[in-house]
């Protein structure tokens, strides 16, 4: 699996498909993707990829697994749309200190991105504490003005139909908008009767899991939903890069 150079920022890349348990703070890079398995190597090496297409860079937090599996198919929705480079980081422990957010890795990869998407479970109607706090860190970047115009989406998870979704898609859109992103929602919608969207959110991709285990939850269409929402966003940051580049 190919990584993306970041603009000569050193990139590491996933070279197994590994379950996330397995990643202490979880770099994966996915071109291609194949059935998760587990990994007995040290999952993260080296790797480079054109620079000639834009990066699209998802930052997750998953509680039991549900909304890792939400992330696995944004991320394959956008790979499928060809000539983009696809990140995805699963916010871990390792990421804090003292509860505050101390990976600067991974801030310096965002920076670089084309596009940013931000998934986490509805906990209490809104954003995990862990995303919360990955937010707040980046008020640098907010006062810098880093992040204006680089395409931005997001995507959860919660046990109910709905859940109070609506209020955590509505907390990353409002963070998102605050550094000047360009926000992408969900484009389809649920009266087709094809099991698109089928939850009714229009401002992100959204899952419903409750006790579960991740293989049965989200749903098959949930998580279509998401590789929808991926595709868009990729298609629409090629969009924009090829636009700016001529």
């Amino acid at each position: 699996m190919a990584g993306h150079a970041l603009r000569g920022v050193p990139t590491l890349a996933c070279s197994h498909a590994c379950p996330e348990t397995a990643i202490p703070w979880g770099l994966q890079a996915h071109l291609m993707f194949t059935p998760l398995t587990n990994c007995t190597e040290d999952p993260l090496t080296e790797s480079t990829s054109p620079t000639d297409s834009p990066l699209i860079s998802i930052v997750f937090h998953s509680g039991n697994g549900h909304t890792t599996e939400m992330s696995r198919a944004v991320a394959r929705g956008a790979s499928a749309a060809g000539n983009v480079s696809v990140v995805e980081h699963q916010i871990s422990d390792a990421d804090f200190k003292g509860g505050r957010w101390q990976n600067d890795d991974v801030l310096s990869r965002l920076d670089a991105s084309d596009a940013i998407i931000f998934g986490s479970p509805t906990y209490m109607g809104g954003v995990s504490a862990q995303l919360k706090s990955f937010m707040d860190s980046t008020s640098s970047r907010y006062l810098q003005r880093k992040w204006v115009d680089k395409i931005a989406a997001a995507f959860t998870v919660s046990g109910l139909p709905s859940g109070d979704k609506h209020n955590m898609l509505l907390t990353c859109a409002t963070f998102e908008m605050q550094h000047g992103m360009i926000w992408v929602g969900v484009a389809e919608s649920p009266v087709t009767g094809d099991g698109y969207n089928r939850l009714g959110f229009f401002f992100g991709a959204a899952g419903q899991a409750l006790f579960e285990p991740p293989s049965e939850a989200p749903s098959a269409e949930d998580k279509r939903t998401g590789e929808m929402l991926g595709r868009r966003v990729a298609t629409l940051t090629r969009r924009l890069y090829d636009t700016r580049r001529t």
